[in-house]
């Protein structure tokens, strides 16, 4: 069985292309992030396997009944309790069941998977959960582990998988598209008070130097293009599947959980379901400066010519890119618009943070992973 680690770019459609996974008879995977921190390690570190049991059940309830979460700020983020046609479905999974049964394969298979005893116990979370769900796990060929974050899966690599074999998929879209996406949803969600000065490097630093960041964690990496997943799906689900030498089944046609359709996140503020023919690369233009778009341009001029994407103006010199963007700038007064005092003072040191890892040290570097099912024409805006 092969492990696929699955790490979101910046609103790229993470979710929705595991959405598409769901119900495909040789896939193994859990239906949210797997948080790849301590928490998880401790928790397959546990020398008894009722209490990896128990600890896995309180840290990742909402797997269980996704009615329920665990972050206030994040609650039913994607909206796994409004799923189905009606958008009143949950899903959940018996826990008593999912606690035996977890324990009766725990005895028999932990020194059968891999001299790793952390990554054994994941496998058979990842078992025990399918079957207490009554999904037969005889023909599996691929866990697919929702990493999210490339922090979760810089960890997974090096504290959980060791010298496990893993590839990692990334997801991506046109990088305007993708800050137009993340400020315009962010800021709005919850009214702005859970994006600040750190947010917004944050999207930055991974639509610049995600890729390069990924690879460093493990060269065996692939790209799926949001783009593609809409107006080239067919081809990019083909791919895929050959690639892990998977059946083409038409549960890769729908996106949903627990073969509950699904309408996207609470971030979207509208209901997205399935695949889109009529998907266009679209941005807001008044979240950027004119000179904005000579600085992308110029710190993802490698990234826009290796996966056809185009920004239509010239890069800007080397003073004017020094200067805040005007993404910088609304997420930095929506930061002193909550006064929150500790982000306020964040704003500088995020500043010069972005002038050094992106200006000066942005970029691909010759690091140029395989794309599944790649649109040949130039993507324009």
């Amino acid at each position: 069985m092969k492990t696929l680690l699955f790490a979101g770019g910046s609103r790229a459609g993470n979710e929705f292309f595991l959405s598409l996974l769901d119900g495909h008879s040789q896939i193994l995977q859990f239906p949210g992030t797997l948080r790849g921190n301590n928490d998880l390690r401790r928790i397959l570190s546990h020398k008894k396997s009722e209490d990896i049991a128990n600890n896995f059940i309180y840290q990742y309830k909402h797997f269980f009944d996704s009615r329920l979460s665990n972050d206030p700020d994040l609650t039913n983020l994607e909206r796994h309790n409004e799923l189905g046609m009606n958008k009143k479905k949950f899903y959940s999974v018996n826990i008593k069941k999912f606690k035996e049964i977890f324990i009766k394969i725990s005895k028999k298979n932990n020194n059968l998977i891999s001299n790793n005893y952390l990554f054994n116990n994941l496998v058979n979370l990842h078992k025990a959960y399918f079957l207490a769900d009554k999904r037969n796990i005889k023909r599996i060929k691929l866990m697919v582990i929702n990493s999210h974050l490339i922090s979760y899966t810089k960890f997974f690599a090096k504290k959980i998988l060791n010298n496990d074999k893993f590839d990692i998929v990334h997801t991506t879209r046109h990088p305007l598209s993708a800050i137009s996406s993340s400020l315009n949803n962010w800021i709005n969600y919850k009214s702005g008070r859970v994006f600040f000065a750190n947010s917004i490097f944050f999207q930055l630093n991974l639509i610049v130097n995600g890729i390069k960041n990924l690879r460093k964690i493990n060269k065996n990496l692939y790209l799926i293009k949001l783009e593609s997943m809409h107006l080239n799906n067919k081809k990019v689900m083909n791919e895929f599947c050959s690639f892990y030498k998977l059946r083409s089944e038409k549960c890769l046609k729908k996106s949903s959980f627990f073969k509950l359709l699904w309408w996207g996140d609470k971030i979207s503020r509208k209901n997205l379901n399935g695949i889109n023919k009529n998907f266009k690369i679209k941005y807001n233009k008044n979240i950027f400066y004119k000179k904005d778009f000579g600085f992308f341009n110029n710190v993802l001029k490698d990234f826009l010519l290796q996966y056809n994407y185009n920004i239509d103006n010239k890069p800007t010199d080397f003073f004017k890119n020094l200067a805040p963007l005007k993404c910088e700038m609304i997420t930095w007064k929506n930061t002193i618009r909550h006064k929150k005092i500790k982000h306020i003072f964040s704003i500088p040191y995020f500043y010069f943070k972005r002038i050094i890892f992106i200006n000066f040290l942005g970029g691909l570097n010759n690091c140029y992973p395989k794309v599944f099912g790649e649109l040949r024409s130039k993507e324009k805006i």
